[in-house]
């Protein structure tokens, strides 16, 4: 029985009473208590008006979810206190503006030690209503007297750094295979993964590792490979973040290289969210105090209240790269004004007045080939709703690169442009220079709802280099090899992304790229065509796709051992065309019935022929915690029919999966294991994984509750759980659900919200009432009974449940032996102490609820 099932036990007893107020006062709409009703009848003191009122609450201090016009605030301790003929919630003058963001002049003496000033008393025209069941405050405060936040803001004193734990998330996975027309080929391959790290305050330290092993012919390989390693911590006074170790840099300008040094570059994770994404400013003029709503594509994105005179509002949510928005400024008198402005963004696009820099030093370790020390700056800063600013240095022994660019938005769509120009010395020490033209492109055009996600453009002399390949070409050239990559030497690269909606005809899709290089490189062009589209339950889809890779070699040359190519010149292909039909419908209509899917494809050129696969996959379990796949294919080249299973089971300690697979002249078998373990002060604790930000659940007694959204993890018999991922300066709610846990223990509170840094281990602390549920019927020494609605406090001073109709009182004891303190005044000889003792209950084995008669005596030593 959780608290809330306990409170409405005790109404339920005090219901009787009210009824019988109402019948005397049939004039009123509510059921009303009435005190005078139980004067002289031993039931009286209890105080049963001040149920009356839905905002009732006892002076005092309590811990409550703070909401401000229907907005989460935090949660704080507020107090309650008598003002006039109503208890109502108090601040101090810098909780109303450092936390609420209350504008005006401060009552006189208002910061004075220990003052606490009620809403009526700071802000006359502000109101509250308390839920004391759910322990939330709510405040309404006209605009006018706020000094508005973005949506989405959360103070950075909210930002939790967490605490000191140790984490491992952990892969393994083994493969065993048979194969060959006998049966007698054998071969095996194992792996395991590990991501895990260190958090100490607001530093984290990290690593990354694999182990792999195979065995094939009788020899067996394996092999050790730490990936990397490294430290961060966060820097909020900057809006920053510090990375020390093996990362990689940023490649939205420069081409990225991974790096060992040290990086600090800002993080838009800590801006709210109506900040992050590139969203324009709306400006504008109101007459009178007017409505503002703003739309995108028929469909409104923000509605607003503004004063009379110049409006800005600068804190829209960025909800595509794409589509105008109209907006419309609705005035008192009903008139309406309507503009447009345009939208339209990239991804280098920035909002208007905020900045991002990026600061790298180190050593490249792109790979075995690549390596020199290097130093990287990059800033980027939003002028207006139409102009973005790049510039970028880029240093390192013989090379230097420096970038201009920015981005333009305008009515005909947004053009991202960078231009780069490189010094490098390379193969046989060459000293080459050049430079590079980039173009990006994006618009959705309205009146067809034709999208052109991006479309882009690059050009590079013949002597411009990346960092990357200037340090790789340096170093093969000393050993007189070939080095060779995507970007080497590359002259134009187009590719385009346009989508085209249909509406209820479906959808188009058109991807395509296209390289070629200098001195001779392969061409490549790649091409994918798609229509989508719904009928009834069922989805089919039609795609054509093209990959094509052309390899040139002038004469004399020679052979390039790395490119295949012929020593005597000329020219070879590669050319692939597939054609692929798919469909695919639920054999039922509940959320847990299977799907029916099927592959037709057909190739042609260089691996011409045809293959059609069909399978069947869905989920079992209340919680759809297992899911399964069966599917079969033939090919037309004479391999016959493949066959595959695999099953996948998630449980609250980690995801376990299998697998088979069958084909004409091969059996492969394999399983895996995936999860999590952290190690806290209290002990370790398993879960299915952990992200970079996670919490640890601390909820002694409530072995078995279930975490809410945690991916199946539950509350360990030690009390704790891992809730798997947290959004870093952000509210998330944590909450547990009650069902599961024993019936010894009961829950407190089931949700709490928690802001953390990126990459906390955020401890949740969920306070718990754990022991024998006890429903006492009590009388005092003589004969009457408590004050129906008084107080009944456990040992530890809290406030467990009340005196309901004929002296009934529902308690949580810890022990088997105890007593209640059951109180309906201030003064001493308010009050009675109800010892209990289970053991007056020998027959209560299996019990949920154990029923007790006691006396409540007046004196604690009587007890």
């Amino acid at each position: 029985m959780n608290c809330r099932v306990r409170f409405m036990h005790v109404a339920a007893m005090l219901g009787a009473f009210a009824l019988m107020a109402a019948r005397g006062a049939s004039s009123e709409p509510a059921y009303r208590f009435d005190d005078s009703l139980v004067l002289g009848a031993g039931l009286a003191g209890g105080s049963l008006e001040r149920f009356n009122s839905i905002n009732q609450v006892d002076p005092g201090t309590y811990l409550v979810d703070l909401y401000l016009n229907k907005h989460y605030i935090s949660r704080s301790e507020v107090v309650f206190r008598n003002a006039g003929d109503a208890v109502q919630p108090c601040f101090s003058e810098h909780f109303l503006q450092v936390d609420l963001g209350v504008k005006g002049a401060p009552e006189p003496d208002a910061d004075a030690p220990g003052s606490c000033l009620t809403l009526g008393q700071r802000l006359p025209s502000a109101s509250f209503k308390f839920d004391s069941a759910l322990l939330r405050l709510d405040l309404s405060v006209p605009q006018a007297l706020l000094d508005l936040k973005p949506r989405g803001y959360v103070s950075p004193r909210e930002w939790e750094g967490g605490s000191s734990m140790a984490f491992v998330n952990y892969d393994a996975n083994l493969y065993r295979s048979r194969y060959g027309f006998d049966g007698n080929g054998d071969s095996s391959y194992g792996y395991l993964g590990l991501n895990g790290g260190v958090n100490l305050g607001l530093w984290r330290l990290r690593h990354q590792s694999n182990y792999s092993y195979t065995t094939f012919g009788g020899n067996r390989l394996s092999k050790w490979n730490s990936v990397r390693t490294y430290a961060q911590r966060a820097i909020p006074q900057w809006r920053s973040e510090l990375t020390v170790g093996d990362s990689y840099t940023e490649g939205n300008l420069f081409g990225s290289v991974g790096f060992r040094g040290a990086r600090l570059a800002s993080d838009d994770r800590m801006l709210p969210d109506s900040q992050r994404q590139y969203a324009p400013q709306v400006r504008g003029t109101a007459n009178s105090s007017a409505r503002v709503v703003i739309s995108q594509d028929g469909s409104k994105v923000h509605e607003t209240t503004v004063a009379p005179g110049p409006f800005v509002i600068d804190d829209l949510y960025g909800t595509a790269y794409n589509g105008d928005l109209d907006v419309q400024v609705i005035e008192a008198d009903g008139s309406v004004s309507q503009f447009t402005v345009p939208y339209s963004a990239v991804p280098d696009s920035i909002r208007p007045g905020l900045s991002r820099y990026n600061a790298t030093v180190g050593e490249v370790r792109q790979n075995s080939r690549s390596h020199g020390t290097f130093g990287e700056f990059i800033y980027q800063h939003g002028l207006s709703n139409e102009l973005s600013a790049n510039l970028g240095l880029r240093v390192a022994e013989d090379y230097l690169a420096a970038l201009g660019g920015g981005v333009l938005a305008t009515a005909y769509g947004a053009v991202g442009f960078n231009t780069t120009f490189s010094s490098a010395t390379v193969e046989n020490n060459q000293r080459k220079q050049g430079w590079r033209l980039g173009l990006n492109y994006s618009r959705t055009f309205q009146p067809t709802d034709t999208t052109v996600t991006l479309a882009g453009y690059r050009y590079s002399t013949e002597g411009y280099r990346d960092l990357g390949d200037a340090l790789g070409a340096r170093d093969t050239g000393r050993r007189e090899e070939v080095w060779d990559s995507s970007t080497f030497k590359q002259r134009n690269q187009l590719t385009l992304m346009l989508n085209q909606n249909l509406s209820e005809y479906g959808n188009l899709f058109l991807n395509g790229s296209r390289s070629d290089y200098y001195d001779g490189k392969s061409r490549d062009l790649q091409l994918q065509f798609g229509y989508s589209n719904t009928w009834r339950q069922l989805s089919y889809s039609l795609a054509y796709s093209r990959q094509r890779t052309l390899w040139y070699q002038d004469s004399g040359a020679g052979n390039d051992p790395l490119l295949g190519l012929q020593p005597w010149g000329g020219r070879t292909s590669n050319r692939n065309n597939v054609l692929t039909l798919s469909l695919s419908m639920p054999l039922g209509s509940s959320s847990s019935a299977p799907s029916l899917s099927s592959t037709l494809s057909r190739r042609s050129g260089d691996s011409r022929g045809s293959s059609v696969h069909t399978g069947l996959n869905g989920t079992l379990g209340d919680q759809s915690t297992t899911s399964y796949a069966i599917a079969a294919g033939r090919d037309s080249n004479g391999r016959g029919t493949d066959w595959n299973a695999n099953l996948q089971t998630q449980t609250s300690l980690a995801t376990l999966n299998g697998g088979y697979s069958q084909g004409a002249n091969y059996r492969q078998i394999n399983g895996g294991l995936r999860g999590a373990a952290v190690l806290h002060g209290d002990g370790l604790t398993l879960g299915p994984y952990v992200g970079d930000t996670f919490a640890l659940v601390q909820a002694k007694g409530a072995a078995g509750a279930v975490v809410r959204g945690g991916q199946g993890a539950r509350v360990d018999r030690n009390g704790y759980a891992v809730v798997p991922a947290l959004s870093p300066y952000r509210y998330n709610a944590v909450g547990l659900d009650p069902q599961g846990i024993g019936e010894q223990a009961e829950l407190v509170d089931t949700e709490r919200k928690v802001a953390p840094y990126a990459g906390a281990a955020v401890l949740v602390t969920f306070k718990t009432l754990a022991g024998h549920a006890l429903l006492i019927r009590t009388t005092l020494a003589n004969g009457t009974h408590p004050p129906l609605g008084a107080d009944v406090v456990d040992g530890h001073g809290t406030t467990i449940g009340l005196v309901g109709q004929g002296g009934q009182v529902y308690a949580r004891a810890e022990g088997e032996k105890g007593r209640l303190h059951v109180r309906w005044g201030e003064r001493a000889e308010d009050g009675c102490w109800l010892p209990y003792d289970l053991a007056a209950q020998p027959a209560r084995a299996g019990q949920a609820l154990v029923l007790l008669e006691g006396v409540c005596l007046l004196t604690e030593e009587q007890s």
